[in-house]
Order: C-alpha cells, then sequence, then structure tokens
C-alpha cells in the first residue's frame, strides 16, 4: 500500500537521492532532460519549504516525488491552453525510483495530482515533459491528457530543448 504526503525538511536528502537515481536512469538512456540544477539540492528545498513538494511512500519508504504549484514557465505563453480562464495546476518534476518503475506508481501518482487539483478547486492539470522521453509521454498520454502544444527550452543542450505541454480538464 502506498500513501502521498507532503514532503518534510528531513526528508530533503532522500529525496534529492530519488531524483539524482532517476536523473541517471535517464542519463543512461540518453534522456538528457535533468541536470545538476534541476532537480537539484536547491530546488528540492525550496520545493519543501514553499510545501509544494510530496513524497508517494511504500514501506515507510520514499519511492516517488512530485512537485504542485501555480508557477507556469515564461515559454508557455505561447501555447494553446483550453483552460484559459480557470485555475490551473502545475505538476513538475514527477519521479518514480528507478526499483518502483513500470507497476503502475506513476499513474497512482498522476490519479493522486487529479484528485488534488479537485479538492483544492483547480480547473486543470498542466505540465511540460521532454519530447525525447517517450515513456513520461506515453504515461500523460494514457492518462487522458491532451497535447496542447510544445516550447523550446534554449538553455537545454541542442538535442534536448524540445518539450511538450499536456492539460487535462478537471471536473470538480
Amino acid at each position: 500500500m502506498t500513501d502521498i504526503k507532503l514532503g518534510e525538511k528531513h526528508q530533503g536528502g532522500e529525496i534529492f537521492n530519488l531524483y539524482q537515481a532517476f536523473g541517471e536512469v535517464l542519463t543512461a538512456q540518453s534522456i538528457l532532460q535533468w541536470d545538476e540544477n534541476y532537480p537539484g539540492r536547491e530546488f528540492v528545498k525550496e520545493a519543501i519549504d514553499h510545501n509544494d513538494l510530496y513524497v508517494m511512500l511504500k514501506g515507510g519508504n520514499i519511492i516517488g516525488a512530485v512537485i504542485l504549484n501555480e508557477a507556469e514557465t515564461p515559454e508557455w505563453e505561447a501555447v494553446e491552453w483550453r483552460d484559459v480562464i480557470g485555475k490551473p495546476l502545475v505538476l513538475h518534476g514527477l519521479c518514480i525510483s528507478p526499483t518502483h518503475q513500470g507497476k503502475g506508481y506513476g499513474r497512482k501518482m498522476i490519479e493522486w495530482c487529479e484528485d488534488y487539483a479537485r479538492q483544492y478547486g483547480y480547473t486543470s492539470v498542466r505540465l511540460d515533459t521532454f519530447d525525447g522521453n517517450p515513456v513520461s509521454n506515453r504515461l500523460y498520454l494514457h492518462s487522458d491528457f491532451q497535447l496542447r502544444g510544445y516550447v523550446e527550452f534554449t538553455h537545454r543542450p541542442k538535442d534536448c530543448q524540445r518539450y511538450n505541454c499536456y492539460e487535462k480538464w478537471i471536473s470538480i
């Protein structure tokens, strides 16, 4: 059984290590969407300090993490979002421990995020994910997210700049 709770300061190191392990798996697959800055130690610390970071626990161990807030990157202004008058929740940095991947935990985390959105009056969930990450793109499409467009993050390495933007309408 799993539980999802707000991440706590004393868990910061463990959460950072989870992101690092996940990033190493991505890098081994030549998916260079994360680097030493994102999601870095400061990123994790700030997300915990702002009460934005949630962890998935199984048997008391952290097996997943996600950041939820309303922060949209400026590049998203060019995306044709469906929810133009509502209140979107933004999902960042979803990851599942490499030893727990492929077992439905990513989908459970997304379902929990959707329930969170409903509970707190959000009208949609938005996110972006690297175009070159087929697993994450499939996960969001199979979770009924709609591809709304893409953005280019020019600060990323040349072959890792295109990110697909997804949105899911939440019925309250």
